[in-house]
Parts: structure tokens; sequence; C-alpha cells
């Protein structure tokens, strides 16, 4: 996966779970300020986010996540690292 499929795959989902245009939703973009996320919007992201990489996503990795571009980053860094999805053992 590369960057631009990445961020597609972040402002489609964040398109649809916040009901924004896709064009709003920038890499620069603050998820809490911007975009008005609140924690269960986070916790949606990163559901829908994991179904599509296939990967689980670390809570612990969560706390430096900001940005659209700190979400592409790690979509990036699952998709190429591979963290197991521990839920479906």
């Amino acid at each position: 996966m590369d960057r631009s499929h990445a961020l597609t795959s972040v402002r489609t989902v964040l398109a649809d779970e916040l009901g924004l245009p896709a064009e709003e939703i920038t890499p620069t973009a603050n998820l809490r300020e911007d975009l008005g996320m609140d924690s269960l919007d986070l916790v949606e992201l990163v559901t829908s986010l994991e179904e599509q990489v296939g990967q689980r996503v670390p809570r612990e990795q969560l706390e430096g996540v900001h940005t659209i571009d700190d979400v592409v980053d790690l979509v990036l860094i699952l998709a190429e690292l591979g963290v197991p999805d521990q839920r479906a053992a």
C-alpha cells in the first residue's frame, strides 16, 4: 500500500463516518480540532482501518495520532510490518 492509497482509504472512512466531504479531510487536519472527532469516532476509525488493512492497531500506538497524516503513517506502518490481528485467534 502506498501513501496515496492509504490517504484515500482514511478519507473514505472518515467521510462515511463523520459525514464530511472527502476534500475537507486534508493531511494536516487535526482529528479533534479540525474534524470534531471524539474518542468514540477514533475507535470507529481504527476499527474500520483494521478491517481494511487486516491488522490490529496496538492501542498504545494511538497516543501520538493527532492528524490525518498521523493516521496515514500508522496505516502504512501496519501494512508494512504486518501486526497480526490477535482478535481472530
